[in-house]
């Protein structure tokens, strides 16, 4: 099952949501409209969104309030690309210039921050106080996150269990949140709640993994990003790490960040050609395959819904995911 078949009973509830950020984004001043709207019709799957609202139908309430918070989760989703961007100097995002290459660094930095604050003020319309909480700890972590991924670039004192964990900050608990704050706004027992945050964190824990290899395994049109440039960046992700087992490729890949720190010509094309050979992506599969089983006893324990059958096939999705 690809993404479009997934998510097509969605479609209207995803377009809506869709409608609701082209609404917010059509208010702002020209130079925050243009920059938002180009990013919202660049595409994206929505994850985030879709599982807040599947979440949702785990318990009963207003039916405006979800689509509320899958807005408001998929604003602070937005608005961490347009950082990370800036940050990672990527040219390219989903197969078109990044804000910061079509303007400034300085306008994206803005165009984040509005994101942001969008997303907050419909939190606090929301009137849900630990709703509140855990978006705010989740935004504080994922903050902290981004710090500590760019803290160690080029770096080789990184370790699969910091790698994890700032996987955990950065990606995996926006998504368990996103299934939990959709259960809690439509007021499903707690055990549920929590079931879900298992559910969406190992997701996102598997989602991230599959990132990190697809940027060693696609080539830049699929990725709509340079292959390998996580690496050439100074990040240490699964694949590396793994493969950095061998004395050979640790040395090489020390030897290139040393080039890069001393801002000297860096060519990286043969240490990912090397990793390419290595069992490393195998090994970085079977952890991916790990996070999804865990996803899947989540899941077992949940009340039996309609929706646990999409949130199957999103499990098996990513179990294929090439893109």
């Amino acid at each position: 099952m690809n993404s479009l078949t997934l998510f097509e009973p969605f479609k209207n509830d995803l377009k809506k949501v869709d409608q609701l950020l082209l609404e917010r984004f059509s208010k702002a001043i020209d130079s925050i409209k243009t920059p938002t709207i180009q990013l919202l019709n660049a595409g994206g799957k929505r994850t985030r969104p879709l599982l807040c609202l599947l979440s949702s139908r785990f318990g009963d309430t207003d039916a405006k309030k979800p689509f509320e918070l899958a807005v408001a989760i998929e604003l602070i989703h937005m608005s961490s690309l347009v950082h990370d961007d800036i940050i990672d100097r990527a040219s390219l995002r989903r197969g078109q210039p990044t804000i910061h290459k079509q303007h400034t660094n300085r306008h994206a930095t803005y165009i984040g921050d509005y994101l942001f604050a969008e997303s907050l003020a419909i939190m606090t319309k929301l009137k849900h106080s630990f709703a509140n909480h855990q978006f705010s700890f989740t935004i504080k972590k994922l903050s902290m996150g981004e710090w500590t991924q760019y803290q160690n670039r080029y770096r080789m004192n990184d370790s699969i269990r910091m790698y994890l964990r700032k996987n955990r900050d950065k990606t995996a608990r926006l998504l368990g949140v996103s299934c939990q704050l959709g259960a809690m706004i439509s007021n499903a027992d707690k055990s549920t709640q929590a079931t879900l945050f298992q559910y969406g964190y190992c997701l996102g824990m598997s989602y991230q993994i599959i990132d990190d290899i697809l940027d060693f395994t696609k080539p830049n049109h699929v990725l709509g990003k340079e292959s390998g440039q996580d690496l050439i960046e100074g990040y240490l992700t699964i694949p590396t790490l793994y493969a950095m087992k061998e004395i050979d490729i640790y040395s090489e890949i020390e030897n290139l960040f040393q080039r890069s720190l001393n801002h000297q010509s860096a060519d990286f094309d043969s240490v990912i050609s090397q990793i390419k050979q290595t069992n490393a992506i195998q090994q970085s599969f079977k952890l991916s395959q790990h996070y999804l089983d865990r996803a899947l006893n989540a899941l077992k324990k949940l009340p039996d819904r309609p929706e646990k059958e999409t949130m199957y096939h999103l499990v098996g999705y990513l179990s294929k995911r090439n893109h």
